[in-house]
Parts: C-alpha cells; structure tokens; sequence
C-alpha cells in the first residue's frame, strides 16, 4: 500500500509533466493492483480526442472524482483490478484501437497511450 498523499503532493503531481504522472500512475497501480476509472449508469467514461475515442484512468479515486464535474456529474470513481486491467481492458482496447488517457490533470492534458504501451508498462 502506498502512502498518503498531502495536497500539496497531490497538486505537485496535477502539474507535473505527463511522463512524470505516467510513471506515479504506473507505479501507483503496480502497488495497489487497481486502476481507477470514471462510470455512470451507461459505463465507463470515453472521450473523443483528436486520435479517436479514449479511455481516461487514474492511480486513485481521489483524482478520478476531480473529473465527476460538468458533463460528467453523474460518475463516480471506479475500481479496476490491475489483473482485469490487463487481461481484458488492455487486449479489448487494442483491438478496438481506442487510447488511453493516463491520469490527465485538469488541464484536460493527460499521457495518450496505446493499450500496448501500458501493456508493457503494466508487465
């Protein structure tokens, strides 16, 4: 279990460039065995982006609920298991060609990955 996060280490990592909130995320799921997402009544969260549809996922809930605002008010923080994550998620999102977002900042800026990089990441 990693430790808690002050909120002033929390906004360091919001401001952080995307590698750096790449490796915490990747970090962060490895210790835990969870990745965290965005659901409501209709699923998970996609967004459309210039490179098609994606994915957004977070290292905790508390930086997934930053997100449930706006349109998205309606969604709560989910868990994933890193071994659901990587047996289904990653295989079905390859082959669907949809990206992941990982951990963006509320700058709407976030790491866009391929299902095979953080497959490989995620090893």
């Amino acid at each position: 279990m990693m430790k808690e996060l002050s909120m002033d280490e929390r906004v360091q990592l919001l401001v952080a460039p995307d590698s750096e909130r790449l490796s915490y995320f990747v970090e962060q799921a490895k210790a835990t065995d969870l990745v965290w997402s965005l659901s409501n009544e209709e699923g998970f969260v996609m967004v459309e982006t210039d490179d098609g549809d994606c994915v957004m996922v977070w290292p905790d809930a508390e930086f997934a609920s930053q997100w449930a605002i706006d349109d998205w008010d309606d969604c709560e923080p989910v868990s994933v298991s890193l071994e659901v994550f990587k047996s289904e998620w990653l295989p079905s999102l390859t082959a669907d060609k949809i990206t992941v977002a990982v951990f963006p900042n509320i700058e709407d800026e976030g790491k866009l990955s391929t299902a095979e990089e953080l497959t490989a990441l995620l090893a």
